[in-house]
């Protein structure tokens, strides 16, 4: 058993590997890449033990999900010798003032990563008393993924440590080298199944693939489809696509429309037809993989979402011209013939999947399955086709996202399905992408994928959740002379390479992120050496520090967005729920940035307009700014793009700006403050909008509660018949409203009747 004053009594086995790597991550910056169920979340606690008992102050650990945030607490809280009230747990759900109050007294502060990037970007807390920062699931530390944003504010502290645990970094060298520039990461520890001191501690995984064939009832079909494709693609190579590429692959399309969105860019207009046979082969391509991997049900409805978007008035130009291919009508004609005798026809995954289940728990009634599905439309087949099974109770399970009319599961319904299912209540579980990492659920006997995937790292997360403590199973359906063998075969070469690619990455970076290390260290020594003020004054770069950085105002909903990470380098960025706009740069100018594909998406659902009235009402200098350079290459008609830019600008009077990207973005919002500063211009957050009716009024005053949209406020100003008595309302009486829950009813009683104190 492990022996440290900060962890509890015999709670941890002693594992020589773990307390050898968690000594080794002291050394450095460290990257720790391990297999799944050998602990890398004990490893942790061993150097946040350490870490407290040897320097004291904060250590941050971060998660990608509520839930495993708090699974870790849990594990923090059971595991070590802390006080609990020294174990802050934070989320979307924790109100930014407790969340500041809290990281003043917690010495553990486990957390989603958004949540702290914008806590920092805000200037509600800084990091300076932070002696450890721990990275879960570190192969997300990519892009603009919000672990490099902390990272690279972290590493500005001389003195800072970093723990990155993931159990699959990727089988790219260059996926793997920007992980490590990201999170600056000076050490590395890499084990393998095959390594000796974690050999003895890994579970038999069993893997057996189930190769299905296709039923010739589809193969018509299949082929039918198959010729549509090759058709477009054909087209295409008149434009001097694919000419080198004898089969085409979706990644391959993807890769050139970036290519002709450019010539479209550089004003090639002949290229607007490319663009759009280009969107028409990705939803043939997709609807062939619906037909190869998940069976005719899905693909049939696929096909009806492909033909209610041609017919619909807002339709993409792709599918308007699809829904009238000849070939295409055909397709529908056969897909619609055979749905009509569909019970007459057998799907080779349900029927394997049924039987396979069946058996398994004849064998043993406890048994604990997951089933993976690719798509949620495919989760809910499988879900509705096992119903009939008398020993098998299982459930979906899928992301939060709505989709339509697909309603996904918010994080409490996940936690309450997972409860049961570590209870029995259900046996199965049949779960989307969702499941494959950062949610607590527990080890399977079992697991079923239900289509074979191309991705290293989502093979390896999926194959994790089985064979932790005990012997484990994992089954693969796939479809004979279908992408369903590609991708298996993909992903088996891609895995392999990557254990391979593992040990000698763990030769190569350990050399090279020595030598390197090294002289960077020495670099910034003698640059520390030159900045020292021999007379005692501050140096340049500790003056900078010094300097007072301006506020600007954000719409909370913005910082997502690349644009506020860049503005805050050189601006105090309030975050504040605004009611019109997204950025506030005095009384008379705000700010309405969208992206192409929000401001095409704002002309289709209507509320493009409506959001520029109410911004020109409220501000005398109202601006647009549309971000990104694909505008008229997503197959939206040109001319109800031109006519609402023509709008914009004739009938509201609003400058329209155009701007590459998110630096762009905030140069130019840097510009306009840089420009109303001069003037000496307050800020005006909210102003009344010109005109407006008695009953509007009334409603403008009681949306800009929390959390209170345009049909709240009409609700609240219906049920309780004045604005006075919507705010002299209790609590009680507030969520008496419909769509007015504990937390928002909570959260308006506090605005209203919380004492003003001026800053």
């Amino acid at each position: 058993m492990i022996s440290h004053p900060l962890i509890k009594e015999n709670a941890i086995d002693e594992r020589e590997y773990q307390v050898k790597i968690a000594k080794s991550c002291l050394k450095g910056n460290t990257l720790v890449v391990l297999p799944t169920g050998l602990g890398k979340t004990i490893i942790a606690i061993l150097l946040m033990a350490e870490v407290l008992h040897r320097k004291g102050g904060k250590i941050l650990f971060l998660a990608p999900t509520k839930p495993l945030v708090e699974q870790h607490a849990r594990s923090v809280k059971s595991l070590m010798n802390v006080n609990p009230e020294d174990v802050a747990v934070f989320t979307g759900e924790v109100k930014k003032k407790n969340r500041e109050e809290r990281w003043k007294d917690a010495k553990i502060i486990i957390s989603t990563p958004q949540v702290i990037q914008n806590d920092l970007i805000s200037g509600n807390i800084n990091l300076d008393g932070v002696n450890l920062v721990i990275f879960d699931e570190a192969h997300r530390a990519v892009g603009n993924y919000a672990y490099v944003y902390i990272a690279g504010e972290y590493r500005k502290k001389k003195d800072h440590l970093i723990l990155a645990i993931t159990a699959s970094p990727g089988g790219k060298e260059e996926k793997i080298m920007e992980i490590i520039e990201n999170l600056g990461i000076e050490n590395v520890e890499i084990r393998t199944d095959d390594d000796p001191d974690v050999k003895p501690y890994i579970k038999e995984v069993k893997i057996r693939i189930i190769e299905l064939p296709m039923p010739k009832e589809f193969k018509e079909l299949y082929a039918k489809v198959k010729s549509l494709y090759e058709d477009i693609i054909a087209e295409l190579r008149k434009y001097g696509l694919f000419l080198t590429i004898k089969r085409v692959s979706r990644k391959d399309i993807l890769m050139e429309q970036r290519a002709v969105q450019d010539k479209i860019s550089e004003g090639k207009s002949e290229y607007y037809q490319a663009a759009m046979l280009l969107s028409m082969a990705i939803k043939i391509d997709y609807s062939l993989e619906y037909l190869e991997t998940q069976g005719f049900d899905a693909f049939y409805n696929y096909l009806m979402k492909i033909i209610e978007e041609g017919n619909s008035k807002g339709g993409g130009k792709a599918a308007r011209t699809l829904v009238r291919h000849e070939k295409f009508v055909d397709i529908v004609k056969t897909a619609r013939t055979l749905k009509e005798n569909i019970e007459n026809v057998e799907n080779p995954k349900l029927n394997a999947l049924g039987t396979l289940l069946r058996k398994k728990f004849a064998d043993n009634p406890d048994l604990k399955v997951i089933v993976f599905t690719h798509y949620r439309e495919t989760a809910r087949i499988v879900e509705e086709y096992l119903k009939d099974y008398e020993s098998i109770r299982a459930v979906r399970f899928v992301g939060q996202a709505n989709k339509g009319e697909d309603k996904g599961l918010n994080q409490k319904q996940q936690v309450e399905i997972i409860k049961k299912f570590r209870e029995g209540e259900y046996n199965v579980l049949i779960a989307t992408s969702v499941a494959e990492e950062g949610l607590d659920i527990p080890a399977t006997d079992m697991v079923v994928f239900y289509e074979p995937v191309p991705s290293e790292i989502r093979t390896i997360q999926r194959k994790g959740r089985t064979g932790r403590t005990n012997f484990g199973e994992v089954y693969i359906l796939s479809i004979k002379g279908t992408r369903d063998i590609a991708y298996l075969w993909s992903s088996r070469n891609k895995e392999k390479k990557m254990k391979s690619e593992m040990k000698w990455l763990r030769r190569f970076l350990s050399e090279k992120i020595s030598g390197e290390q090294r002289e960077i260290f020495e670099e910034e020594e003698k640059r520390e050496e030159k900045r020292v003020d021999v007379k005692g004054q501050l140096t340049l770069f500790e003056f900078e520090n010094e300097v007072k950085k301006e506020k600007i105002h954000v719409d909370t909903r913005e910082f997502r967005s690349e644009v506020v990470k860049i503005l805050a380098e050189n601006f105090n960025v309030v975050p504040v729920q605004l009611a019109v706009g997204d950025y506030v740069i005095s009384d008379r100018v705000a700010i309405e940035r969208k992206t192409t594909t929000d401001f095409l998406e704002s002309i289709r659902d209507g509320r493009l307009f409506e959001q520029i009235k109410n911004l020109k009402s409220n501000y005398e200098n109202a601006v647009l700014i549309i971000e990104g350079e694909s505008l008229f290459s997503s197959g939206f008609h040109d001319n109800a793009i031109y006519g609402a830019l023509a709008s914009i600008l004739v009938d509201f009077n609003v400058p329209v700006i155009f701007t590459k990207n998110p630096r762009e973005t905030a140069k130019m919002i840097q510009a306009l403050y840089n420009r109303e500063k001069k003037e000496k211009r307050e800020v005006s957050l909210r102003k009344e909008k010109k005109a407006m009716t008695m009953d509007e009024r009334q409603r403008f005053i009681v949306e800009s509660l929390p959390n209170v949209s345009a049909k709240l406020s009409q609700r609240l100003l219906e049920h309780f018949g004045s604005v006075k008595d919507v705010i002299n309302a209790e609590v009680g009486e507030l969520i008496m409203v419909k769509g007015i829950g504990r937390k928002t009813a909570e959260e308006i009683h506090e605005v209203v009747n919380k004492k003003y104190r001026k800053k």
